[in-house]
């Protein structure tokens, strides 16, 4: 399948925006992304993990040189901050923007998971420190999302939970996880995806105080390694798989209704050495096309349909 049909097709099914893509340069000039090659065959390079679309603007987690980057819709960055009180070695796997209600366009706080020495870290647009917890009793942080009150989440890979904290960091609760990605809607509640053998998969929403909404049966259980990535304002939702005869690089993104079906599908190949690969806007998915491998010769560029 051609590389153009990669990017996802547009949340609200009616009317396809003007494509256009980002295209960033990896290098150590002002306006470029960091990059860290490989010291052994074995080592992966160290670039951005994760990508967040609000608007027109594309921002970036910087992960090799601690910084989280945004870029306008001509590609030009216009905005970079470092992240605050990270230790000599870092290794930051994903970030997520604050903001102060569904309007808001201007992000009011930015949160990081380091994955190293197992911290969340959250800090203003200015760069300046607001909360760093270490929580004793998660292993493997790897995936975050932050409500407009300012309660986040984080997904905990080693003990398949997502803990979920307060404003102030303290601790809440934990909810079981299969490690499928989870997202915040609009009015701040938490989704994720449930798997059930035989039954295939769930799409579950809690309240954020912890109250199960909804449990709607998705089905499909031949398919694999389901991903939830968005949920939009109408409810919504982009969740991929990867099917039965696919590699693990090759997937099916699928648009869901609030109700719990099917509004679109298309196949994508995902890259390598990324987290965050696929992130959406308001109206709009996009997609990362980029091998690190190949940097710093070749740019990280982002596909929409």
């Amino acid at each position: 399948m051609s590389k153009a049909i990669v990017a996802v097709v547009a949340m609200t099914m009616l009317i396809l925006a003007p494509a256009f893509a980002w295209q960033l340069p990896f290098g150590k000039d002002a306006g470029t992304i960091g990059i860290i090659a490989p010291v052994g065959a074995e080592d992966f390079p160290v670039g951005p993990a994760s990508y967040r679309v609000v608007g027109d603007n594309l921002w970036v987690l910087d992960s090799a040189n601690g910084r989280v980057l945004c870029f306008d819709a001509a590609s030009k960055m216009i905005k970079q901050i470092a992240v605050p009180s990270l230790p000599k070695e870092f290794i930051i796997d994903d970030f997520a923007l604050q903001f102060a209600g569904k309007d808001a366009v201007e992000p009011s706080a930015i949160i990081v998971v380091e994955a190293m020495e197992r911290l969340i870290i959250k800090f203003d647009t200015d760069g300046k420190e607001l909360l760093k917890i270490k929580p004793e009793n998660l292993i493997q942080l790897d995936e975050i999302e932050i409500n407009s009150t300012g309660q986040f989440y984080v997904g905990d890979y080693a003990n398949s939970v997502i803990a979920a904290f307060a404003a102030d960091g303290k601790q809440l609760r934990q909810v079981a996880w299969q490690c499928s990605g989870f997202a915040v809607d609009s009015d701040n509640n938490l989704h994720m995806i449930h798997f059930e053998d035989k039954i295939g998969h769930f799409h579950v929403k809690l309240a954020a105080d912890g109250a199960e909404l909804s449990r709607i049966q998705l089905g499909l259980p031949e398919m694999q390694n389901p991903r939830l990535w968005h949920v939009n304002a109408n409810g919504e939702y982009l969740l991929s798989f990867i099917p039965p005869e696919g590699d693990t690089n090759s997937q099916v993104l699928h648009t869901y209704s609030a109700a719990g079906e099917i509004l679109k599908k298309v196949e994508f190949k995902n890259p390598y050495y990324v987290k965050r690969y696929l992130c959406a806007g308001k109206d709009s998915a996009w997609l990362v096309d980029a091998d690190y491998s190949k940097a710093p010769d070749q740019p990280v560029t982002f596909k929409q349909l």
